[in-house]
């Protein structure tokens, strides 16, 4: 796994095993750093590189807890001597007694700035819909490709995101890319009218990453596809990442979840990012071009440094990830998958709820789309039982009927 180890010295990447111990990880940095392991503080809170509040922090005493991508801060009581990766820039290089204006460092300087809060609190998603997604990208098709969903829940005042049930779009994925063919299509349309009458709106973006090797946490490609959807869908929209890690112990199924930062939407929409190639999809860092001035060689300052690439780590906020219980199942046949969706599988669902109130059979996400693209109902019935759902009041005999003879029973 990767551990980001930020220091006063700016930020670095550590890669230990699934499971290292302290000792592994101390070590692991003493070769990265040249920090040598008994002159190292390490701390998971941001505090320990604030002057005052070192002391008060608690310091790292096991690696409990750590995961690929996790931050670690590292503080140490001497001066290092760290190479610069690019030359200074412009306005360090200056002439002494030259003189700037601000408005004219600011027009000619694009700084890349970090965000330490991501716009979204937290995001909570619903257990059921986050294990039948998880499941299939492992147990199905193995991560040998990548897989993405639309997640769909609502925001609080606090700006919590909370996801109910997770939409798998038509799609074709591979280990580097997926082409969604979502875009006005009958489907999304009725995906769309059903959330609507369940008072819910599109929160967020899931995708699962190959088990293709790699020493990146996103690609550029998945962080363009981020900044867009976030861009499209406001401030709060959150993506959540599925991968597979290998350890000793077996293999973990790891769910993340981030932001863009606003600079990185912002310079997405202004065309900064080049993405004209096959390198997009294979590299965790980016290439930025200024469209004002495109044969400009290094548009942006990092960490003081002219350079056209920014490790895309820059532009991430991690965001607190829960999960919940809620009102929907997502144990019927998901739609777009190998298994096609069917009466065959709607009589075997039913009959698994034989006895339950039908109203509890019917808070399945998934069944209420397939229901909504069958023929044998029109748009005021799906209506009539998205709204009973959304009550949870009974639909009425006559639905239970209808429904039971689409299945055969």
């Amino acid at each position: 796994m990767i551990v980001r180890l930020r220091s006063r010295d700016g930020m670095e990447r550590v890669k230990v095993r699934d499971g290292a111990s302290l000792r592994d990880l101390r070590s692991a940095i003493e070769e990265v750093t040249g920090v040598p392991s008994n002159e190292q503080r390490l701390s998971e809170d941001q505090n320990l590189l604030k002057p005052g509040e070192s002391g008060k922090v608690k310091l790292l005493d096991s690696t409990q807890g750590l995961k690929h991508g996790s931050m670690v801060y590292l503080a140490y009581g001497y001066e290092r001597d760290v190479p610069a990766a690019t030359r200074k820039s412009q306005f360090e290089e200056r002439a002494f007694g030259t003189s700037m204006t601000v408005a004219e460092m600011i027009a000619k300087q694009t700084r890349i700035e970090r965000q330490e809060q991501a716009d979204c609190a937290s995001v909570s998603l619903e257990r059921h819909a986050a294990n039948a997604f998880q499941l299939y990208v492992n147990q199905g098709i193995a991560f040998s490709i990548k897989r993405c969903g639309f997640m769909y829940g609502t925001v609080d005042e606090e700006k919590n995101v909370r996801v109910e049930f997770i939409y798998e779009p038509p799609q074709d994925g591979s280990k580097n890319e997926i082409l969604v063919h979502a875009q006005g299509t009958e489907e999304l349309d009725k995906v769309e009218t059903i959330v609507g009458l369940l008072g819910l709106k599109r929160v967020g973006y899931i995708f699962s990453q190959s088990s293709e090797e790699k020493d990146y946490l996103i690609s550029t490609q998945e962080l363009a596809e981020m900044a867009n959807m976030q861009e499209e869908f406001g401030d709060t929209f959150v993506t959540a990442v599925v991968s597979m890690v290998h350890s000793e112990e077996g293999v973990d199924i790891h769910f993340e979840a981030y932001q863009c930062t606003r600079q990185c939407v912002k310079l997405r929409s202004e065309g900064w990012f080049k993405m004209d190639e096959d390198e997009v999809k294979h590299s965790g860092v980016s290439t930025l071009v200024d469209p004002r001035e495109p044969a400009k060689e290094k548009p942006v300052i990092v960490a003081g440094k002219d350079t056209n690439r920014v490790d895309n780590e820059w532009f991430l906020c991690p965001v607190k990830i829960l999960d919940h219980e809620g009102l929907f199942t997502s144990d019927f046949a998901v739609e777009n998958r190998l298994t096609a969706q069917d009466t065959g599988e709607l009589k075997a669902y039913l009959k698994q709820r034989t006895g339950k109130p039908f109203v509890r059979t019917l808070s399945d996400f998934h069944l209420l789309l397939f229901l909504a693209k069958n023929s044998n109902m029109d748009a005021n019935d799906i209506a009539l039982i998205v709204q009973a759902v959304a009550s949870q009041s009974d639909p009425g005999e006559g639905y239970k009927i209808i429904i039971e003879s689409l299945a055969g029973i």
